[in-house]
């Protein structure tokens, strides 16, 4: 599972809007679908801002581990 589909799934699993989560972490609901959907790659601050939030860790969004927990 690639960092776009694992940011999708736990926003869905919030039952999150794209918009909400994108105000969330302070970003562009165009630019959260493009990562979502694997066309551009987060910087390091969004991807922490997203792991900070939905409090895994970057590892586990970037796909380094399956392991939720930081």
């Amino acid at each position: 599972m690639n960092y776009g589909e694992r940011i999708a799934l736990l926003r869905d699993n919030k039952q999150l809007t794209q918009q909400e989560l994108a105000n969330i972490v302070g970003i562009t609901r165009a630019a959260l679908s493009h990562y979502e959907n694997n066309r551009r790659k987060p910087d390091y601050q969004v991807i922490r801002n997203i792991a900070d939030y939905f409090q895994v860790s970057v590892d586990y969004l970037i796909g380094r581990t399956n392991q939720l927990e930081e």
